[in-house]
């Protein structure tokens, strides 16, 4: 049970100790800053971030009662022993102490903080999971979307007018409830006018290769439409009150046309509503994000295109390939690889003339073709090729051959897809480093129900 008080205190112009020059101590610094502290800083390393700051700065070490004369004490340094020491001193002088992720020596916590204007909120989870209040601020801030504190500003100058004009005080109140119904009914209108699709590249399958922004994007999110290959964490457990709608397209299964896609997107925007449309991978390589935003253009909804890690790179990282490299290679070129059989598609005596790895996404099914038209058109049949199949993923794995024997060795094998095919000089690489490479994609979610998501089931199928 959460027993804190929840207070707001004024420190405007009040003498506040910082001991710790770090980042951490950074994040306290300007939190305090926000509120207008008088802030010193004690110790002995400063970061150049915080020399650009309106502090103090003391470049000595904590020494015992130095805590006397401030207001408000935190302490994040690295040493145990100091910080205990720093804590005990504030107990005895009665002043507010927080020691950086020790909350048995804390007598008050600084919580995540919304703001709007001057609406202020402060989420507490009791010391123990200060990631979570932070999720709750981005979701509080998703909710006003910027309109809390200028609803406030005005409803302040109403106030004012009210106080002097009505002696009644539960004739006041009546009055300000009313007031503070039809704001909300305003603001409820201004957001339908301010609806807006984010298409957000989920990354190549480990949840943890999407963005900093791509997560923001989810995490704000009034709905999601998601693709099958992105991975469930990223869909369910991040953003629980979004609305899911799935759109995946799998080859061989029952698929949501690309026009209902970019209906749905205009549909839900037009609504007011923030809209993520979660694809696999980047949403401008081999995923058809072009079209979507040309819709959306089309519609005007205001979009943003939040870049993934595509497969390929994902894939390669994972088995310790680079796509380039200063000896093997000046180039990476990626190519689909499910219409090489129709003529005309590719240029294929260019891509084997080229000293560049190519990197073949949706080709499996395709290998023995490509292998054998890049070897027909002067690609050596010697040329190392690779393909790494469930790339990032718990499941990944890896296949090594050549142009020449890469048919023959196939037989009798059973790749999965989603898979690439990466040719060049580059895959010897794997076989050099694979002792000492070390991939860990995440396993911090379970397997969940029929979803769509192929992938995640113990049974992949194959190509």
């Amino acid at each position: 049970m959460n027993r804190l008080l929840p207070i707001f205190v004024k420190l405007e112009n009040q003498p506040c100790l910082v001991v710790g020059g770090g980042k951490i101590a950074g994040q306290k610094i300007k939190q305090l800053l926000e509120s207008k502290a008088d802030v010193t800083v004690k110790a002995l390393e400063i970061s150049d971030d915080l020399k650009s700051l309106p502090i103090t700065i003391e470049k000595a070490v904590y020494r015992e009662n130095d805590v006397k004369g401030y207001k408000l004490i935190i302490a994040a340094t690295d040493d145990d022993n100091v910080n205990r020491q720093i804590y005990e001193d504030s107990q005895k002088d009665g002043i507010p102490v927080n020691v950086v992720d020790q909350p048995s020596l804390c007598t008050f916590y600084m919580g995540s903080v919304f703001q709007d204007g001057d609406v202020k909120v402060a989420i507490s989870t009791n010391g123990k999971c200060p990631s979570f209040g932070k999720y709750i601020r981005d979701h509080i801030s998703n909710t006003s979307k910027g309109m809390w504190g200028k609803a406030l500003g005005k409803l302040a100058l109403q106030r004012e007018k009210i106080i002097n004009s009505i002696l009644s005080y539960s004739e006041k109140q009546l009055v300000m409830e009313e007031l503070v119904k039809d704001s909300q009914n305003k603001f409820i209108q201004k957001q339908v006018q301010r609806g807006k699709v984010f298409i957000v590249g989920a990354g190549p399958g480990d949840p943890e290769l999407i963005t900093v922004k791509g997560l923001h994007a989810i995490q704000c999110a009034d709905v999601i439409l998601h693709d099958a290959l992105v991975h469930p964490h990223l869909v369910f457990e991040i953003n629980t009150n979004a609305e899911k709608i799935f759109v995946g397209k799998r080859e061989g299964k029952h698929s949501v046309s690309q026009d209902t896609i970019q209906s749905l997107l205009t549909e839900e925007a037009n609504k007011g509503k923030i809209v993520v449309r979660l694809k696999g991978g980047d949403p401008f390589i081999f995923g058809r994000g072009a079209e979507e935003v040309e819709a959306l253009k089309k519609a005007g909804i205001t979009f943003e295109v939040i870049a993934g890690i595509t497969a390929g790179l994902g894939a390669a990282a994972g088995f310790g390939i680079p796509l380039t490299s200063r000896n093997e290679a000046q180039s990476t070129t990626l190519i689909t690889g499910h219409q090489c059989e129709k003529n005309g598609r590719h240029n294929w005596k260019a891509l084997a003339d080229l000293d560049s790895t190519l990197v073949f996404y949706m080709g499996v099914k395709n290998i023995s073709k490509i292998a054998a038209t890049l070897i027909k058109n002067g690609k050596l049949g010697s040329t190392p090729l690779a393909i790494v199949q469930n790339g990032t993923m718990v499941s990944q794995a890896i296949f090594v051959s050549t142009l020449e024997k890469v048919e023959k060795a196939l037989k009798g094998e059973s790749i999965k897809t989603p898979a690439v095919i990466i040719i060049g000089e580059v895959v010897r690489h794997h076989k050099r480093l694979q002792k000492f490479v070390e991939s860990i994609p995440s396993e911090q979610v379970d397997p969940v129900g029929d979803f769509g998501f192929d992938i995640w089931k113990t049974d992949v199928f194959e190509a």
